[in-house]
Protein backbone atom coordinates (compact mmCIF):
# COMPACT_ATOMS: atom_id res chain seq x y z
CA UNK A 1 0.00 0.00 0.00
CA UNK A 2 1.33 3.48 -1.05
CA UNK A 3 0.96 5.94 1.63
CA UNK A 4 3.15 8.87 -0.34
CA UNK A 5 1.77 12.08 0.08
CA UNK A 6 0.37 13.56 -3.01
CA UNK A 7 1.63 16.95 -4.37
CA UNK A 8 -0.58 19.86 -4.77
CA UNK A 9 -2.55 20.90 -7.90
CA UNK A 10 -1.35 24.14 -9.67
CA UNK A 11 -4.03 25.80 -12.35
CA UNK A 12 -3.50 25.27 -16.13
CA UNK A 13 -1.17 27.41 -17.50
CA UNK A 14 -3.86 28.37 -19.87
CA UNK A 15 -6.46 29.80 -17.35
CA UNK A 16 -3.75 31.94 -16.18
CA UNK A 17 -3.03 33.86 -19.60
CA UNK A 18 -6.57 34.04 -19.97
CA UNK A 19 -7.71 35.66 -17.12
CA UNK A 20 -4.64 38.43 -17.73
CA UNK A 21 -5.89 39.22 -21.38
CA UNK A 22 -9.26 39.72 -19.68
CA UNK A 23 -7.79 42.03 -17.42
CA UNK A 24 -5.77 44.14 -19.72
CA UNK A 25 -9.02 44.71 -22.55
CA UNK A 26 -10.77 45.56 -19.42
CA UNK A 27 -7.95 48.40 -18.00
CA UNK A 28 -8.14 49.01 -22.06
CA UNK A 29 -11.89 50.11 -22.13
CA UNK A 30 -12.03 51.64 -18.76
CA UNK A 31 -8.89 54.15 -20.19
CA UNK A 32 -11.18 54.58 -23.47
CA UNK A 33 -14.02 55.99 -21.99
CA UNK A 34 -12.37 58.05 -19.88
CA UNK A 35 -10.85 59.44 -23.01
CA UNK A 36 -14.01 60.21 -24.54
CA UNK A 37 -15.37 61.63 -21.96
CA UNK A 38 -12.64 64.06 -21.50
CA UNK A 39 -13.13 65.12 -25.01
CA UNK A 40 -17.17 65.27 -24.84
CA UNK A 41 -16.95 67.00 -21.50
CA UNK A 42 -13.95 69.80 -22.06
CA UNK A 43 -14.43 73.16 -22.65
CA UNK A 44 -14.37 73.98 -26.38
CA UNK A 45 -12.25 76.89 -27.79
CA UNK A 46 -14.31 80.16 -27.95
CA UNK A 47 -13.94 82.70 -30.15
CA UNK A 48 -15.57 86.38 -30.58
CA UNK A 49 -17.96 86.63 -33.11
CA UNK A 50 -17.49 89.56 -35.56
CA UNK A 51 -19.84 90.85 -38.23
CA UNK A 52 -18.11 90.90 -41.68
CA UNK A 53 -21.15 92.59 -43.86
CA UNK A 54 -24.52 93.70 -43.09
CA UNK A 55 -27.26 92.63 -45.62
CA UNK A 56 -30.10 95.04 -45.80
CA UNK A 57 -33.13 93.43 -46.84
CA UNK A 58 -35.20 94.88 -49.72
CA UNK A 59 -38.06 97.57 -49.08
CA UNK A 60 -41.28 95.72 -49.48
CA UNK A 61 -43.09 96.25 -53.13
CA UNK A 62 -45.74 98.66 -52.80
CA UNK A 63 -49.13 96.93 -53.14
CA UNK A 64 -51.05 97.89 -56.45
CA UNK A 65 -54.52 98.64 -54.23
CA UNK A 66 -57.99 100.38 -55.77
CA UNK A 67 -58.53 102.84 -53.25
CA UNK A 68 -61.65 103.69 -55.02
CA UNK A 69 -60.05 106.62 -57.28
CA UNK A 70 -61.95 107.74 -60.64
CA UNK A 71 -60.14 107.19 -63.80
CA UNK A 72 -61.22 109.78 -65.98
CA UNK A 73 -61.34 106.96 -69.45
CA UNK A 74 -63.68 109.99 -71.55
CA UNK A 75 -60.90 112.78 -71.72
CA UNK A 76 -58.15 109.81 -71.81
CA UNK A 77 -58.50 107.69 -74.44
CA UNK A 78 -55.10 105.28 -73.92
CA UNK A 79 -56.45 104.39 -69.75
CA UNK A 80 -55.90 100.30 -69.49
CA UNK A 81 -58.67 98.58 -68.09
CA UNK A 82 -58.07 97.19 -65.06
CA UNK A 83 -59.78 94.80 -63.04
CA UNK A 84 -61.90 96.44 -59.58
CA UNK A 85 -61.02 99.96 -60.83
CA UNK A 86 -63.87 102.50 -61.40
CA UNK A 87 -63.36 104.72 -64.40
CA UNK A 88 -65.79 107.73 -65.73
CA UNK A 89 -66.80 106.83 -69.26
CA UNK A 90 -69.06 107.95 -71.93
CA UNK A 91 -72.50 105.64 -73.02
CA UNK A 92 -71.62 105.43 -76.72
CA UNK A 93 -73.94 102.60 -77.56
CA UNK A 94 -76.64 100.01 -76.79
CA UNK A 95 -77.48 96.47 -76.99
CA UNK A 96 -80.10 95.28 -78.39
CA UNK A 97 -83.44 95.84 -76.12
CA UNK A 98 -81.48 98.14 -73.81
CA UNK A 99 -79.49 95.32 -71.93
CA UNK A 100 -76.98 97.70 -71.45
CA UNK A 101 -74.76 100.26 -72.95
CA UNK A 102 -71.33 100.22 -74.44
CA UNK A 103 -68.54 102.23 -73.30
CA UNK A 104 -64.92 102.36 -74.26
CA UNK A 105 -61.87 102.40 -71.83
CA UNK A 106 -58.59 101.99 -74.00
CA UNK A 107 -60.14 100.81 -77.01
CA UNK A 108 -61.80 98.14 -75.17
CA UNK A 109 -65.73 97.48 -75.29
CA UNK A 110 -66.83 97.84 -72.02
CA UNK A 111 -70.32 96.79 -71.09
CA UNK A 112 -72.44 98.44 -68.43
CA UNK A 113 -75.74 97.70 -67.33
CA UNK A 114 -78.80 100.08 -66.56
CA UNK A 115 -76.70 103.00 -68.98
CA UNK A 116 -78.07 104.33 -71.97
CA UNK A 117 -76.23 106.33 -75.35
CA UNK A 118 -75.10 109.03 -73.95
CA UNK A 119 -75.02 108.37 -70.38
CA UNK A 120 -71.48 109.51 -68.65
CA UNK A 121 -71.48 107.25 -65.80
CA UNK A 122 -69.10 105.76 -62.93
CA UNK A 123 -68.46 102.09 -63.88
CA UNK A 124 -65.98 99.79 -61.82
CA UNK A 125 -64.69 97.14 -64.17
CA UNK A 126 -65.72 93.49 -62.62
CA UNK A 127 -64.80 91.28 -65.43
CA UNK A 128 -62.02 91.34 -68.29
CA UNK A 129 -61.90 89.33 -71.07
CA UNK A 130 -59.96 88.86 -73.95
CA UNK A 131 -61.34 91.75 -76.07
CA UNK A 132 -63.95 92.90 -74.03
CA UNK A 133 -64.67 94.06 -70.16
CA UNK A 134 -67.85 93.80 -68.03
CA UNK A 135 -68.73 96.65 -65.67
CA UNK A 136 -71.40 97.66 -63.07
CA UNK A 137 -72.67 101.04 -62.40
CA UNK A 138 -71.52 102.98 -59.62
CA UNK A 139 -72.88 106.58 -60.41
CA UNK A 140 -74.57 108.36 -62.99
CA UNK A 141 -73.47 111.71 -63.57
CA UNK A 142 -75.27 113.26 -66.51
CA UNK A 143 -77.52 111.74 -69.09
CA UNK A 144 -78.69 113.07 -72.97
CA UNK A 145 -75.00 114.07 -73.71
CA UNK A 146 -74.23 114.26 -78.09
CA UNK A 147 -72.26 111.19 -78.47
CA UNK A 148 -69.17 112.70 -80.15
CA UNK A 149 -66.60 110.63 -82.99
CA UNK A 150 -64.49 109.17 -80.76
CA UNK A 151 -61.53 109.16 -83.01
CA UNK A 152 -58.52 111.41 -82.60
CA UNK A 153 -57.59 114.05 -85.12
CA UNK A 154 -54.14 115.73 -84.55
CA UNK A 155 -54.75 119.45 -84.50
CA UNK A 156 -51.43 119.87 -86.58
CA UNK A 157 -53.12 117.92 -89.27
CA UNK A 158 -55.31 118.98 -91.28
CA UNK A 159 -58.73 118.18 -91.85
CA UNK A 160 -58.84 115.71 -95.16
CA UNK A 161 -61.33 116.12 -97.29
CA UNK A 162 -62.72 112.97 -98.21
CA UNK A 163 -63.28 112.01 -101.99
CA UNK A 164 -66.80 110.77 -103.22
CA UNK A 165 -66.93 106.89 -103.27
CA UNK A 166 -66.85 105.19 -106.72
CA UNK A 167 -68.80 102.66 -105.59
CA UNK A 168 -72.33 102.88 -104.11
CA UNK A 169 -73.79 101.09 -100.98
CA UNK A 170 -76.13 98.48 -102.70
CA UNK A 171 -75.34 99.35 -106.35
CA UNK A 172 -74.75 96.33 -109.02
CA UNK A 173 -71.36 96.50 -110.36
CA UNK A 174 -69.67 94.15 -113.19
CA UNK A 175 -66.02 92.80 -113.43
CA UNK A 176 -63.52 90.25 -113.59
CA UNK A 177 -61.80 88.65 -110.83
CA UNK A 178 -57.83 89.40 -110.98
CA UNK A 179 -57.02 88.65 -107.43
CA UNK A 180 -57.75 86.83 -104.32
CA UNK A 181 -57.72 88.29 -100.70
CA UNK A 182 -56.18 86.85 -97.67
CA UNK A 183 -59.71 85.29 -96.48
CA UNK A 184 -60.42 83.92 -99.73
CA UNK A 185 -62.97 86.81 -101.28
CA UNK A 186 -62.08 87.67 -104.96
CA UNK A 187 -60.83 90.76 -105.72
CA UNK A 188 -62.60 92.89 -108.39
CA UNK A 189 -61.47 96.56 -108.88
CA UNK A 190 -63.72 99.40 -109.52
CA UNK A 191 -62.14 101.97 -111.16
CA UNK A 192 -59.00 101.56 -109.45
CA UNK A 193 -60.68 100.82 -105.87
CA UNK A 194 -60.33 97.14 -104.59
CA UNK A 195 -63.66 95.48 -103.85
CA UNK A 196 -63.83 92.20 -102.28
CA UNK A 197 -67.00 89.98 -103.05
CA UNK A 198 -67.37 87.00 -101.16
CA UNK A 199 -68.07 83.69 -103.13
CA UNK A 200 -66.20 84.60 -106.49
CA UNK A 201 -63.20 82.91 -107.70
CA UNK A 202 -60.03 84.43 -109.59
CA UNK A 203 -60.92 84.58 -113.22
CA UNK A 204 -64.87 84.26 -112.66
CA UNK A 205 -67.10 87.35 -114.21
CA UNK A 206 -69.55 88.14 -111.72
CA UNK A 207 -72.21 91.08 -111.27
CA UNK A 208 -71.89 92.15 -107.27
CA UNK A 209 -73.70 94.30 -104.95
CA UNK A 210 -71.76 96.71 -102.45
CA UNK A 211 -72.98 95.54 -98.90
CA UNK A 212 -70.13 97.39 -96.78
CA UNK A 213 -68.52 100.13 -98.59
CA UNK A 214 -65.02 102.01 -96.47
CA UNK A 215 -62.98 104.50 -97.52
CA UNK A 216 -60.06 102.54 -99.11
CA UNK A 217 -62.03 98.53 -100.11
CA UNK A 218 -65.69 97.54 -100.21
CA UNK A 219 -67.05 94.18 -99.42
CA UNK A 220 -69.72 92.62 -102.08
CA UNK A 221 -71.90 89.40 -102.52
CA UNK A 222 -72.12 87.84 -105.76
CA UNK A 223 -75.55 88.34 -107.55
CA UNK A 224 -74.82 86.28 -110.63
CA UNK A 225 -71.95 84.78 -112.94
CA UNK A 226 -71.02 84.79 -116.79
CA UNK A 227 -69.01 82.66 -118.87
CA UNK A 228 -68.40 86.31 -121.06
CA UNK A 229 -66.90 89.55 -119.94
CA UNK A 230 -69.88 92.03 -119.12
CA UNK A 231 -69.67 94.94 -121.54
CA UNK A 232 -70.72 97.63 -118.70
CA UNK A 233 -69.05 98.02 -115.06
CA UNK A 234 -72.54 98.76 -113.88
CA UNK A 235 -75.60 96.62 -113.97
CA UNK A 236 -78.29 98.57 -115.73
CA UNK A 237 -80.63 99.61 -112.17
CA UNK A 238 -82.97 102.62 -111.72
CA UNK A 239 -81.79 102.25 -107.59
CA UNK A 240 -79.86 100.49 -105.32
CA UNK A 241 -80.50 97.37 -103.74
CA UNK A 242 -81.48 97.63 -100.51
CA UNK A 243 -78.91 96.49 -98.10
CA UNK A 244 -79.28 93.65 -95.80
CA UNK A 245 -79.83 94.92 -92.29
CA UNK A 246 -77.58 92.22 -89.99
CA UNK A 247 -79.63 90.17 -87.49
CA UNK A 248 -77.24 90.69 -84.68
CA UNK A 249 -75.64 93.67 -83.06
CA UNK A 250 -73.57 94.12 -80.71
CA UNK A 251 -74.10 93.24 -76.70
CA UNK A 252 -76.54 90.37 -78.01
CA UNK A 253 -76.20 86.88 -76.19
CA UNK A 254 -76.84 84.19 -78.08
CA UNK A 255 -76.85 80.07 -77.78
CA UNK A 256 -75.46 78.53 -81.26
CA UNK A 257 -73.58 75.65 -82.42
CA UNK A 258 -70.13 75.73 -84.19
CA UNK A 259 -70.41 74.73 -87.25
CA UNK A 260 -67.79 74.57 -89.29
CA UNK A 261 -63.61 75.93 -88.76
CA UNK A 262 -62.76 79.56 -89.34
CA UNK A 263 -60.81 78.98 -92.40
CA UNK A 264 -58.40 81.41 -91.24
CA UNK A 265 -57.67 80.25 -87.95
CA UNK A 266 -59.17 76.24 -88.71
CA UNK A 267 -57.08 74.79 -85.77
CA UNK A 268 -58.21 77.17 -83.57
CA UNK A 269 -61.32 79.31 -84.48
CA UNK A 270 -64.76 77.89 -85.71
CA UNK A 271 -67.62 79.56 -87.09
CA UNK A 272 -71.84 79.37 -86.21
CA UNK A 273 -74.28 80.90 -88.19
CA UNK A 274 -77.63 82.99 -86.49
CA UNK A 275 -80.49 82.91 -89.16
CA UNK A 276 -77.99 82.25 -91.68
CA UNK A 277 -75.55 84.66 -90.56
CA UNK A 278 -72.08 84.47 -90.33
CA UNK A 279 -70.59 84.85 -86.38
CA UNK A 280 -66.72 83.89 -85.46
CA UNK A 281 -66.30 82.36 -82.59
CA UNK A 282 -62.54 82.20 -81.01
CA UNK A 283 -61.54 79.04 -79.01
CA UNK A 284 -63.88 76.94 -80.39
CA UNK A 285 -64.24 73.55 -82.75
CA UNK A 286 -67.50 72.26 -84.95
CA UNK A 287 -69.50 70.33 -82.86
CA UNK A 288 -68.90 72.84 -79.83
CA UNK A 289 -72.01 74.14 -77.66
CA UNK A 290 -71.82 77.95 -76.86
CA UNK A 291 -73.12 80.96 -75.06
CA UNK A 292 -71.73 83.74 -76.79
CA UNK A 293 -71.91 87.74 -77.24
CA UNK A 294 -71.68 89.46 -79.68
CA UNK A 295 -68.55 92.14 -80.03
CA UNK A 296 -68.16 93.62 -83.55
CA UNK A 297 -70.44 93.15 -86.56
CA UNK A 298 -69.88 93.98 -90.08
CA UNK A 299 -72.15 93.53 -93.25
CA UNK A 300 -71.15 89.85 -93.56
CA UNK A 301 -70.41 88.54 -90.34
CA UNK A 302 -69.54 89.67 -86.81
CA UNK A 303 -67.16 88.73 -84.17
CA UNK A 304 -68.55 87.14 -80.71
CA UNK A 305 -66.77 86.04 -77.42
CA UNK A 306 -67.51 83.06 -75.48
CA UNK A 307 -69.60 83.24 -72.36
CA UNK A 308 -70.39 79.99 -71.13
CA UNK A 309 -69.62 76.43 -72.91
CA UNK A 310 -72.95 74.10 -73.06
CA UNK A 311 -73.24 70.49 -72.79
CA UNK A 312 -73.57 69.18 -76.18
CA UNK A 313 -76.68 68.00 -77.32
Amino acid sequence: MNDQPQPESTPPKSDFLSRNTLLLLLVICLAAVGVVAYLALRPGDTHQERIIELIEAPAPREVDVNIWQVIDAVDDPDVQAREGYRYKVLIEDEAREGASGIARIGGLVTFVPDTQRGDVVIAEVSRLRRSTADAVLIERLESGVPVPDRRPRRPDRPERTREPSVTELGRVYRGTVTDMGRDGDGIVRVEGKVVFVEGAELGEHVEFVIVDDLERFARAEVVSKSDEPFDAPVAPEEAPRPVRETPVTIGEEHEVTVTEPDRRNPEVDGVARIDGFVVFVPDTQPGDRVRIRVIDTRARSANAEVLERLEQD
